[in-house]
C-alpha cells in the first residue's frame, strides 16, 4: 500500500478549456477514498490522472513519495477497475487473471499461487475454467477485481465499477469491495456519481464540483455539516430541504435571531423537522415553525417520507419513522429546531453560523 499526494493539479484541454482547477487531496497508506460528484465534475478525469491515462497540465502526483507525472501507467505500480468489466471474451477467466503476470514475465508458480489466492478470496474458486459470456455481471465484476488483486499494486483505482449491475447486487458488491479493501489493507479510490455507494464505502470522501473539491472528510462529517450550500444540496436522499430565506421575510415570516444576517438559504434534513397535526406543540425546543399541507406520503419500508406544501417556503420533504398514518390534503405544523438549522450566505453560499 501507498500514500497519494495530490498537489496543485489541473488539466487544461486543448482551447483553455480548464477541467480540473487546483486540486490538493493527501490520501493515506490502506485509506478508502471516494470521490463523489455530479457528471461533469471531473471526478473520472482526477482519477485517470492518478493511473496517468492522462497527462496533468500543472502540479505534481505522488505514489507512495515517489512523483508519477510522467510515468506510463505500467510504472506507477496501479491496477484499474472499469465500470465494463473490460474482460477477454475468448479467455477463461483463469487466462483473464492471468494475462497480466505472464506479459510481467510472473513465474509460473507464483502465478498459479496468486490466481488462486484471488479466487479464493473473491469466491470464483468454481468458474476459473469459464469463459466471461457465462458469467453473471457480479461474476464477471469479481473477475475484473480479481485480474487487480493477482498484481499486488500498491493502489487500486475503481472507476464506477457497480454502475452495470442491479440494485440488489450493487448493495451486495459495495459489501464485498470494502471487505476486500479491509483484507488486503491497499490504498484505494473509487469514483462514483451514487452518494449512497460513497457513503458507505469511504473512509474520506471527497465532495466534487466544477473541477474542484468542494469538501473532503468523514462521509458522517460531510452529511452532518456541510460546508457549502453545494454539498447540503447533493449530500443524502432524499436531499437537504433548502429554504430561499427572502421568500420567508417577504411573506412577513419573523426568522429568529439565531439566524444570521446575510443567510440567503437555510437548510434542514428531513429527519431533523418535528411534525405535529394542527396545532402548535408547547414547551419544544426553539423552532422556526411554518404551517403547511400534506401533498403525498411515500411509504418505503420502515419509514414514510412526507411531502408537505407550505406556500411560503415551497414543498418540504421530512422523513417519519414506520407507517405515518396521515393523508393528502392534512393540515400540519413544521417545526424547524433552531440547532438543526444549516444557513448558507446568500452570495458566498457558504456555511454561515448560528449566532
Amino acid at each position: 500500500m501507498a500514500t497519494i499526494d495530490i498537489a496543485g493539479v489541473r488539466k487544461t484541454y486543448p482551447g483553455g478549456v480548464e477541467v480540473i482547477r487546483g486540486i490538493d487531496l493527501a490520501i493515506g497508506e490502506g485509506e478508502l477514498v471516494v470521490l463523489v460528484g455530479p457528471s461533469g465534475c471531473g471526478k473520472s478525469t482526477l482519477l485517470r490522472m492518478i493511473a496517468g491515462l492522462e497527462r496533468i497540465s500543472a502540479g505534481t502526483i505522488a505514489i507512495g513519495g515517489r512523483v508519477v507525472n510522467d510515468l506510463e501507467p505500467a510504472d506507477r505500480d496501479i491496477a484499474m477497475v472499469f465500470q465494463n468489466y473490460a474482460l477477454y471474451p475468448h479467455m477463461t477467466v483463469r487466462g483473464n487473471l492471468e494475462y497480466g503476470l505472464k506479459n510481467r514475465g510472473t513465474p509460473r508458480a507464483e502465478i498459479d499461487a496468486r490466481v488462486q489466492e484471488a479466487a479464493r478470496i473473491l469466491e470464483i474458486d468454481p468458474f476459473l475454467d469459464r469463459k466471461p459470456r457465462q458469467l453473471s455481471g457480479g461474476q464477471r465484476q469479481r473477475v475484473a477485481m480479481g485480474r487487480a488483486i493477482v498484481r499486488k499494486p500498491k493502489v487500486f483505482l475503481f472507476d464506477e465499477p457497480l454502475s452495470n449491475l442491479d440494485a440488489k447486487l450493487r448493495a451486495h458488491m459495495r459489501v464485498e469491495i470494502r471487505r476486500l479493501q479491509r483484507a488486503l489493507g491497499t490504498t484505494l479510490v473509487y469514483v462514483t456519481h451514487d452518494q449512497l455507494e460513497a457513503m458507505t464505502l469511504a473512509d474520506k470522501l471527497v465532495v466534487m464540483n466544477g473541477g474542484a473539491i468542494e469538501q473532503q472528510g468523514a462521509p458522517l462529517d460531510l452529511y452532518a455539516d456541510p460546508q457549502t450550500l453545494f454539498v447540503a444540496g447533493f449530500m443524502g436522499s432524499p436531499g437537504m430541504n433548502l429554504i430561499d430565506a427572502d421568500r420567508l421575510r417577504a411573506a412577513g415570516t419573523v426568522l429568529p435571531d439565531a439566524i444570521p444576517a446575510g443567510t440567503g438559504v437555510i437548510g434542514i434534513r428531513p429527519e431533523d423537522i418535528r411534525l405535529e397535526h394542527g396545532q402548535l406543540e408547547q414547551g419544544v425546543d426553539p423552532a422556526l415553525s411554518l404551517p403547511a399541507r400534506v401533498e403525498a406520503v411515500e411509504i418505503v419500508g420502515a419509514e414514510s417520507l412526507v411531502y408537505a406544501a407550505t406556500g411560503t417556503a415551497g414543498v418540504i420533504v421530512l422523513r417519519q419513522p414506520g407507517f405515518w398514518p396521515g393523508r393528502a390534503d392534512t393540515p400540519v405544523t413544521l417545526h424547524l429546531p433552531l440547532a438543526r438549522l444549516h444557513c448558507f450566505g446568500k452570495e458566498s453560499g457558504r456555511k454561515l453560523r448560528l449566532s
